[in-house]
């Protein structure tokens, strides 16, 4: 799925905030593009899977939080559209459509976290229109 990078860099592009950024298969978690170079999404499988299936449960991600890239966020909001973790001023937007998760991990407080959940969830918007 060769095309998928254009969408990270639309991502991206998008909010200055946004650090990595990655588009995962739902529910099988494979990767499908993720960030790369110095801003290389680099979640391990078993981290994905475990926030993937997160939207199987989302009343349950909360207690038990995300973790990704070796990071442990705290999950203050998940439902079966979006999960939201934050660790300092750091945080990451998971947004489901049909057959996708799309990550965005950034930096910045409350402000730069609303633009950053809206840039996921408008390339969100996009791709279930399209099927995805």
């Amino acid at each position: 799925m060769s095309g998928w990078a254009a969408y990270i860099t639309n991502l991206t592009a998008a909010s200055s905030h946004i650090q990595k950024a990655a588009i995962v298969g739902f529910p099988d978690a494979a990767v499908w593009a993720r960030s790369e170079g110095a801003n290389q999404f680099q979640a391990t499988e078993a981290e994905l899977k475990t926030l993937v299936s997160g939207f199987n449960n989302p009343m349950e991600v909360p207690a038990r939080g995300a973790d990704l890239e070796g990071v442990h966020y705290i999950v203050p909001r998940a439902d079966e559209k979006v999960i939201f973790g934050k660790q300092g001023k750091s945080g990451f937007f998971a947004v489901k459509t049909a057959k996708a998760v799309l990550v965005a991990i950034y930096k910045g407080e409350s402000a730069e976290g609303s633009e950053v959940r809206a840039a996921v969830e408008k390339l969100a918007e996009y791709l279930a229109s399209t099927g995805y």
